[in-house]
C-alpha cells in the first residue's frame, strides 16, 4: 500500500500546536504497518483540526476502530500522550496526514491508474495527454482525485492500487 504521509515528529507537533490545532484524532493506519517487519506492532495516524466538531465528526466515523481516540491538547494529559507519540515509541510508527507538495504517484501507482483510466473510465488519453492526478485525505482516508480535459472522478485511493 503506498503510504505519502510523514512521520509524526515533536517539530512537526509544535508546529501544528502552534498553528491552532487543538485536537488531534487517533486512528489505526495499516499504510503504515511494515509487515515485514516483526518489531513494528501497529501504526497510527494522528489527524490534526482546529475545529472541534470537525474532529468529532472526524472520530464519530470510526466507529469500527478500537484504537480511536481524540485528544485535546488544552488537557495536560493529552498534551504529554501527544508528545510521547510524537517521539515515536518503539514498536509503533506514528504519522501525520501531511503530504509533501507536490505529489507525484510512484511508478506502480502511475501504472495502475492507466489501467484503471482505460479499462474503468472509458478516457482516452494520448500518449501526450496529461492526466492530473492528485491526493487528498478525508477522515484519515487516501483519496486520489483524476483530472483529463473536461473529465474528473474522485475515488478511494484502494480503488486504484486494487485494480
Amino acid at each position: 500500500m503506498h503510504n505519502p504521509f510523514v512521520l509524526l515528529t515533536t517539530r512537526l507537533l509544535e508546529s501544528l500546536i502552534k498553528a491552532d490545532n487543538t485536537f488531534f484524532v487517533r486512528q489505526t493506519y495499516p499504510r503504515g504497518k511494515n509487515q515485514l517487519d516483526p518489531l513494528n506492532k501497529a501504526a497510527f495516524l494522528f489527524t490534526h483540526y482546529t475545529d472541534y466538531s470537525r474532529a468529532k465528526t472526524h472520530y464519530d466515523t470510526l466507529d469500527n476502530d478500537p484504537n480511536r481516540f481524540l485528544y485535546n491538547i488544552n488537557e495536560r494529559e493529552h498534551y504529554d500522550k501527544m508528545f510521547i507519540a510524537a517521539s515515536q515509541p518503539e514498536g509503533f510508527h506514528i504519522y501525520s496526514p501531511v503530504v509533501q507538495k507536490p505529489w507525484k504517484p510512484t511508478a506502480p501507482i502511475a501504472a495502475r491508474i492507466r489501467n484503471y483510466i482505460n479499462q474503468k473510465m472509458g478516457w482516452n488519453p494520448g500518449r501526450s495527454d496529461a492526466v492530473k492526478a492528485d491526493l487528498f485525505v478525508q477522515f484519515g482516508e487516501l483519496f486520489i482525485t483524476l483530472k483529463f480535459g473536461i473529465h474528473e472522478v474522485k475515488l478511494p485511493l484502494a480503488d486504484i492500487e486494487n485494480f
